[in-house]
């Protein structure tokens, strides 16, 4: 089972929960798959991250609407790399941050996740995988990120609620069942 958007959320967006651009809204494109994370699901999200947010270098993976990304800016990131191999969604993205001003804080980067540089990974503090749902992209990407990323590194992943992912070389710091969403806080074990 998919989480679909109602048409009409589909044309309005969402919105921004907190920060600087709180109750901003996110223009987001009328596309198939395109979902994203629920109000309720990304108010948790960043209660859990608000003590690593300040001053965090963040990559949005999978981006799509950008909300997530977005929203760690909004609440104290330093800068965001948006991932989002679809071009639309790309322009859209970019629309977004020139209407909010976030374009010196951004880079949006239209490729696929797994083409990204291994140094981008390095050098990010904060990670959010997204990945679209029934496709199986939420293993792969934990085992292609797992050597790419710094020890002190969290990685958020969100798959299907039934979907069991092997988390070998990550410890979980905290997760959630919202819906048909598996929210997962991650950090890399040595």
């Amino acid at each position: 089972m998919k989480r679909e958007m109602n048409k009409r959320k589909a044309h309005t967006g969402v919105r921004i929960i907190g920060g600087s651009l709180r109750r901003s809204k996110i223009e987001v494109l009328d596309r198939d798959g395109l979902r994203p994370t629920p109000d309720r699901v990304r108010e948790t999200l960043f209660n859990w991250l608000m003590p690593a947010l300040p001053g965090a270098i963040v990559i949005d993976c999978f981006a799509g609407s950008g909300a997530l990304g977005l929203e760690a800016l909004s609440r104290g990131a330093s800068k965001c790399t948006f991932l989002e191999k679809d071009r639309a969604i790309a322009r859209q993205l970019q629309k977004n941050l020139e209407r909010f001003q976030l374009s010196p804080q951004a880079t949006i980067t239209c490729s696929d996740v797994f083409q990204a540089s291994r140094e981008l990974f390095k050098k990010a503090d904060i990670i959010f995988a997204d990945p679209p749902f029934h496709l199986g992209l939420s293993q792969d990407f934990l085992t292609w990120i797992h050597d790419k990323v710094q020890p002190d590194s969290r990685l958020i992943i969100e798959c299907e609620h039934d979907q069991d992912l092997n988390l070998h070389g990550f410890e979980i710091i905290r997760e959630l069942k919202a819906g048909i969403d598996w929210l997962r806080l991650l950090r890399p074990t040595l």
